[in-house]
């Protein structure tokens, strides 16, 4: 089998799956293609008599990821889409609906579907998290957007004193250090002329940031030697210690406070609507079906 075979095997697979997981959530298809019918031009295929619309083509089509689409082509889709009507259509020859099993398998997704669709249009539509809820989260937990001083610094490793001395001279010389550090570092990130990006104090051992923080920016540090080899650094940008500001974290906080907020939304909305409600419970018949189930565990550990 070849590897183009082998992906495309993979595609309708995928595409299958999405078309399938499609048809639980579209109850409306029926409706839109009973409304499209008559229409001999929005009509793209006939199946078994079964008409398939060019309305209920580009739901299917809107549905798919834009990274599949970039695997498939419209008729690829179209066949698939034909693919599953024929499949659908002997389902119900065959009287699959009747099936216990397959029956309450669909009435459990369809149940899922309306209590997510519910849930999106009651509680996620509904839950709105005003800045002014953004700012108070952020003054009462200001202690936790503190941020230590940090520097933004390039790194040479070398792994001996003596190179590490001739780049040390060859900066004295005026060499650019990202240079040096893409022919003589041994770090990883030599390729991008040693930076390291910003650092944090307690990010590096404390042998190195006794060097490092005292240093202004433009300025190169003295040889550090480390376990790992001879480290030299160039401070690039200084911040000092502060709390973030509020527009550094304001998203972080939203994505923090909105699943906690419609939490207590669903809550509050689930006892509204079981305060409304009679429900009935009748716990006994738990208890004894777990009763029968012990006594005849019970018996088979005495036959043992």
């Amino acid at each position: 089998m070849t590897l183009q075979t082998k992906k495309q095997i993979k595609s309708m697979f995928i595409l299958f799956a999405i078309l399938v997981s499609f048809s639980l959530c579209t109850f409306q298809a029926a409706a839109l293609q009973d409304q499209d019918v008559n229409n001999q031009d929005n009509i793209l295929a006939t199946v078994n008599g079964e008409k398939i619309t060019l309305q209920e083509f580009e739901e299917y089509w809107n549905m798919i990821p834009e990274n599949y689409k970039l695997q498939l082509t419209k008729e690829d889709l179209l066949e698939q889409i034909i693919t599953q009507t024929l499949l659908i259509q002997k389902a119900e020859e065959i009287n699959l609906r009747e099936d216990p099993e397959v029956a309450f398998k669909i009435n459990n997704t369809v149940n899922q579907i309306l209590i997510q669709s519910l849930l999106e249009k009651e509680i996620i539509e509904k839950t709105i998290l005003s800045d002014e809820d953004i700012e108070s989260y952020y003054e009462e937990n200001k202690e936790d957007y503190w941020q230590e001083e940090e520097v933004h610094a390039l790194n040479i490793l070398v792994e001996t004193e003596e190179i590490a001395n001739e780049v040390m001279k060859k900066l004295e010389e005026g060499q650019e250090f990202t240079e040096l550090a893409k022919e003589f570092s041994s770090s990883s990130t030599a390729s991008s002329g040693g930076d390291i990006g910003f650092i944090s104090k307690g990010t590096l051992t404390s042998k190195i940031e006794e060097q490092l923080f005292v240093l202004e920016t433009g300025e190169i540090s003295e040889i550090i030697p480390t376990e790992r080899g001879f480290h030299i650094f160039k401070i690039v940008d200084k911040n000092p210690s502060r709390y973030l500001e509020l527009s550094d974290v304001k998203e972080e906080i939203r994505g923090q406070l909105t699943p906690i907020k419609q939490q207590e939304a669903f809550n509050q909305y689930l006892q509204e609507i079981e305060d409304s409600s009679t429900i009935e419970r009748n716990i006994e018949l738990l208890k004894d079906e777990s009763t029968e189930k012990e006594e005849n565990n019970a018996e088979s550990n005495d036959i043992k």
